[in-house]
């Protein structure tokens, strides 16, 4: 199923599953990053995605593994200008979430509305609760995560990354 939400400033895009048929678009939607949202997004320096990581971030169940994209444009001229995705926990009932806005893309509702969704699914998929990784400067996802209700722990300085974290039922 395809849904067409718009911006805040009035733009359409679609909401859609990632395929094994995004992995072009999905390497460009990385090299398309700044340096500074692709190190935000993955936490290390990366100048360009292996094809194995791209695979990896395609090739996705649906259920275990879930990924969505923002997408504009049709046919060869789709372009993804977000990403949401989720990974199950290999012991329990919970699952990890990461979400990437291309830059000129960021502060006008795609990633907002791509979590949105992306919580539901996980909530209908059965997961206890959903939870976030993050740099500890990471603003713009420290303030979503406030945004969409996610808990997020202190930060002793100590560790590279913090949580932020939800219940789903």
């Amino acid at each position: 199923m395809t849904i067409r939400p718009r911006t805040c400033d009035g733009i359409e895009y679609r909401i859609r599953p990632i395929t094994p048929d995004d992995a072009a678009r999905e390497r460009d939607f990385i090299l398309r990053l700044s340096p500074a949202s692709r190190h935000a997004r993955f936490m290390h320096a990366m100048s360009e995605p292996s094809a194995a990581l791209v695979r990896q971030l395609v090739d996705v169940d649906g259920r275990r593994h879930r990924a969505l994209v923002a997408v504009i444009g049709t046919g060869d001229a789709e372009r993804i200008i977000g990403v949401a995705r989720y990974g199950a926990d290999d012991e329990g009932p919970d699952c990890e979430f990461a979400v990437a806005v291309a830059d000129d893309w960021q502060c006008r509702g795609v990633g907002t509305t791509l979590v949105e969704r992306l919580f539901a699914d996980a909530k209908r998929a059965g997961f206890r609760a959903i939870y976030g990784t993050m740099l500890p400067d990471n603003a713009r996802m420290l303030e979503l995560a406030e945004h969409l209700g996610l808990t997020v722990e202190a930060w002793d300085g100590k560790q590279p990354t913090i949580r932020a974290v939800r219940a789903l039922n």
